[in-house]
């Protein structure tokens, strides 16, 4: 996260022992979510309070790679599976 003010930057090490991040989507409430090769998951992180959530898929090999949202939902592609899954961001 870059900060203008200072011309600072604050990195976060993504979860998991050797994550390979794909795609990366900021929704509407500024959660920044990725696509997780290794851990066959959605991940999203959260900078107010600087944690990682992680949807893994139900199915093995999901290869998720695209993403994209509306406000209240995000779309991930499973090449792996041949489907798309989709998450409830309203909370």
């Amino acid at each position: 996260m870059h900060d203008p003010a200072d011309s600072s930057w604050k990195t976060w090490k993504l979860p998991g022992e050797r994550p390979r991040a794909y795609a990366v989507y900021v929704d509407d409430k500024d959660k920044v979510w990725l696509t997780d090769f290794s851990a066959n998951a959605i991940v999203r992180f959260d900078p107010a309070t600087e944690r990682f959530s992680v949807f893994a898929s139900d199915k093995p090999n999901a290869n998720v790679r695209q993403l994209d949202g509306r406000p209240g939902e995000l779309w991930g592609c499973e090449s792996g599976n041949d489907r798309v899954v989709m998450i409830q961001t309203i909370a």
